[in-house]
């Protein structure tokens, strides 16, 4: 399979073009909804053409991604059913949704699966190299699941089979690990906000704290890896703690339930019962 379209050139659509294209593959066109969007993307890929006519992409490739926001999706499935697939190769991009939202295209012919990279795409890509060692979830029809398996090796990434039941736990997973780490860190941004640090300077201090945190998550496993005051037990610097969240309702909230689901890692790495009950008891005041 080597002409491919993509449907939906957004961050994600543009870096899946982008590396394809370096790995050999022709892409056909980008299309969207935004002729200037699905220009901008064809610019940065340099290679396809433009459209804004989904029909056009899927008749003109053997192998379609459908890359756009997952409320769409059905959407674009209605619209490009009109189309001959018989032969084709369809994927989605959602990390949330099944293969079942395409099962309308595979009763016309095609062959479907989802196609998810666990990775961030927070802009336009400048690196096609974004897709090495990420692992990509796949599920769907097998002639599909064994093509996808095939385009996550040329990418050089690493092969996550699921099932359509899986799907959206996986993607909370995928979630909470990414897009909560950057609401985390928003939150200490603007407690550091308050003592003269600008956003660059917050970063660059965090930065090695993060890098050691992920390296040791890595290496010792995640349980070892919980330090700090509630690893200890130290419950005057947990008040301390509080007493500074009391006024950010926000952050204390998230304090309070991050800090009581720590307990049970620093229950099973020993903490004493005494310690622990303490601090819930601590925790668990409003």
């Amino acid at each position: 399979m080597k002409s491919f379209s993509v449907i939906g050139s957004g961050h994600v659509g543009t870096a899946l073009a982008l590396a394809l294209c370096q790995k050999g593959l022709e892409l056909k066109y980008l299309a969207d909804s935004s002729p200037a969007r699905a220009r901008q993307a064809r610019k940065l890929v340099g290679q396809g053409r433009a459209t804004g006519d989904n029909l056009l992409a899927v008749r003109s490739a053997g192998l379609i991604f459908i890359c756009v926001p997952d409320d769409l999706i059905a959407e674009v499935v209605k619209e490009i059913s009109a189309a001959d697939l018989d032969g084709k190769f369809v994927f989605h991009t959602s990390g949330a949704c099944s293969s079942e939202l395409l099962q309308p295209l595979a009763r016309k012919g095609a062959r479907v699966a989802s196609f998810h990279p666990a990775q961030t795409f927070a802009d336009y890509p400048g690196d096609p190299g974004v897709f090495k060692g990420i692992y990509i979830g796949i599920e769907g029809q097998p002639e599909a699941v064994e093509l996808g398996k095939k385009l996550a090796v040329r990418l050089g990434s690493r092969v996550l089979l699921l099932s359509a039941a899986e799907k959206p736990l996986y993607h909370l997973a995928m979630c909470v690990s990414s897009n909560f780490l950057v609401i985390l860190l928003f939150e200490v941004k603007e407690l550091l906000k308050t003592v003269g640090l600008e956003e660059p300077a917050v970063l660059e201090i965090l930065a090695p704290l993060l890098n050691k945190t992920l390296q040791n998550v890595k290496n010792l496993g995640v349980e070892v890896s919980l330090t700090g005051p509630l690893a200890r037990g130290d419950l005057k610097t947990v008040e301390k703690h509080l007493a500074l969240t009391a006024g950010r309702p926000g952050l204390d909230r998230v304090y309070r339930a991050m800090a009581l689901e720590a307990l049970k890692l620093a229950e099973n790495r020993g903490l004493s019962r005494e310690k622990i009950k303490a601090l819930k008891r601590l925790l668990e005041q409003k």
